[in-house]
């Protein structure tokens, strides 16, 4: 919940919301939970 008032949260949220296209959003929300579980070596 921190992270969406942030303004990295702000930017990214203003962003994601003008994709109009679902299949576009749902791709770059897969992206990120891919990033975010990889080992950070």
């Amino acid at each position: 919940v921190e992270f969406c008032g942030s303004p990295e949260g702000l930017q990214l949220n203003r962003a994601f919301v003008k994709i109009a296209d679902a299949k576009v959003r749902r791709r770059i929300i897969d992206l990120v939970k891919s990033l975010s579980s990889e080992d950070p070596d």
